[in-house]
């Protein structure tokens, strides 16, 4: 960290230099606090996968993120916060698999943004541009070199309070939708898409409706699917779904309700068959 002691340098300078060293190497450490921060916390702002697969997606996660630097952190950060719309995954894809997906998004969090990026920036001064901006040769230089590693503390130190309280914020909205999900009204939001006792007010999003359709794409012939078989599939695959999630007594109910399936009865050997098909637009 010394420049250039001689001699003739008085006392006072090598202490104003030891001074330096000092507080050099704590803004230092406290960046890097700061990195190890971000790479425990970024693999799981947003998680999403099959649940079979979370723990294993989370760790190559963690893995990839522990050889990045603070300015891929910050640019990570910035992108898993933003707000966006997710993309729906068809159920076709999920072929019956649990899939779990969350997110932690920032509404107005380009606050947060710019606090990080202005570590990166004094990240890079500090390494890159400290002995060239303070010839450390004088008490003047000196001085003004701790009165800028003052400064670069005080702002060290607000950002990590304020990425400190907002991570706080996160584990506790995590830990209130575990809590949730591990409750019979949460099991019930899962399997069905909607809480208990809620009135059902659009049906075309509800959990039922989906797999019902989801039955044409997979059983359909010539545009419809026969009831009794979709049931079945649905059951294999989603078990536990049934119409008194929703207050009805049974999947011909469901389908009456939602008023978005145009229904045909056709005899058969065994007796009257209902098949369905979604209604045209």
């Amino acid at each position: 960290m010394e420049h250039h002691k001689t001699d003739k340098a008085p006392p006072d300078l090598n202490e104003l230099k030891e001074h330096i060293a000092l507080e050099y190497g704590r803004s230092l450490l406290q960046l890097q606090q700061f990195e190890l921060t971000l790479k425990a916390t970024l693999p799981t702002l947003k998680v999403c996968g099959f649940f079979d697969e979370l723990a294993g997606n989370i760790e190559r996660d963690r893995q990839l993120l522990g050889g990045k630097t603070l300015g891929h952190l910050v640019g990570q950060w910035s992108q898993r916060t933003t707000l966006e719309d997710e993309q729906e995954i068809d159920d076709d894809a999920l072929n019956g698999r649990g899939y779990f997906r969350f997110s932690f998004g920032l509404e107005g969090g380009e606050w947060m943004n710019e606090k990080l990026k202005q570590l990166v920036e004094l990240r890079n001064e500090l390494v890159h541009h400290f002995l060239s901006r303070f010839a450390l040769n004088s008490e003047a230089s000196c001085q003004e070199a701790i009165r800028y590693l003052t400064t670069a503390a005080n702002v060290i130190k607000d950002n990590r309070e304020a990425l400190h309280s907002l991570l706080t914020a996160v584990e506790k909205a995590k830990s209130e939708l575990l809590e949730f999900m591990n409750s019979p009204e949460g099991e019930h939001f899962l399997l069905s898409g909607i809480l208990p006792g809620e009135p059902v007010n659009d049906w075309e999003n509800t959990t039922i409706i989906q797999q019902l359709k989801c039955e044409e794409r997979r059983i359909g012939k010539d545009g419809w699917t026969l009831l009794k078989e979709a049931i079945s599939s649905i059951g294999q695959r989603r078990p536990g779904l049934s119409p008194k999630l929703y207050g009805c007594g049974s999947w011909r109910e469901i389908i009456h309700r939602s008023q978005l399936f145009e229904v045909e009865k056709r005899p058969s050997p065994t007796g009257v068959m209902v098949w369905y098909r979604t209604r045209s637009a």
